[in-house]
């Protein structure tokens, strides 16, 4: 079973809801909801979400596969998701979609996102951390984030003055209408060991 270090629950997931999608993930990420629930990983950064509440907010929103579903976010409107055997991880503000390795388990997907030194190489958070230290409102709350406005894809520039607090979902659907779905790149880069 995967379990989390650190780990600050906001809501439980509801039995009906794991039910719902156990059979499209493996066993370690029902088990992950039924010990968690909802909540921030670690230092909040990633966030474990609800794959029913994810799934709504992002219907006609994001493309998904079929059979897909939502595990994480992330403060600056990443995107985790999991299907057919995959995990994929959708950076909104570049606009691209990056594999996570072939064969890489969950086990080993929570150990990455765990690792404070995978944030800049392999989930390029920079500058999000100067950012949560030097604003009064610190770390986004659960389905807050903080986004580029403009958004990068019409001109704005990825530096931390242009990074401002929005809802999650709500700033996700402006970069999809405005900027088109993202697009594959490739793998995330190889996370330390």
């Amino acid at each position: 079973m995967t379990t989390f270090r650190q780990f600050l629950t906001v809501s439980p997931i509801e039995q009906p809801t794991i039910d719902q999608y156990a059979g499209q993930v493996s066993a370690e990420i029902a088990d992950m909801w039924r010990t968690h629930g909802a909540g921030f990983v670690g230092d909040g950064f990633f966030r474990a979400v609800d794959p029913a509440r994810a799934a709504q907010m992002l219907q006609g929103v994001v493309g998904f596969p079929e059979k897909s579903t939502v595990l994480f976010t992330t403060g600056l409107g990443d995107v985790v998701f999991h299907t057919n055997g995959a995990f994929l991880m959708i950076k909104f503000r570049y606009g691209v979609i990056d594999l996570v390795p072939t064969g890489t388990s969950f086990g080993e997907l929570a150990a990455m996102i765990e690792r404070p030194e995978n944030r800049g190489p392999v989930f390029e958070w920079d500058p999000y951390p100067e950012v949560v230290a030097s604003r009064p409102e610190g770390m986004p709350a659960f389905e807050q984030c903080y986004g580029y406005v403009p958004i990068l894809a019409m001109g704005g520039r990825p530096a931390a003055e242009n990074l401002q607090l929005s809802g999650l979902y709500e700033h996700i659907a402006v970069i999809a209408r405005m900027a088109g779905m993202p697009q594959l790149r490739g793998f995330l880069p190889a996370p330390t060991s």
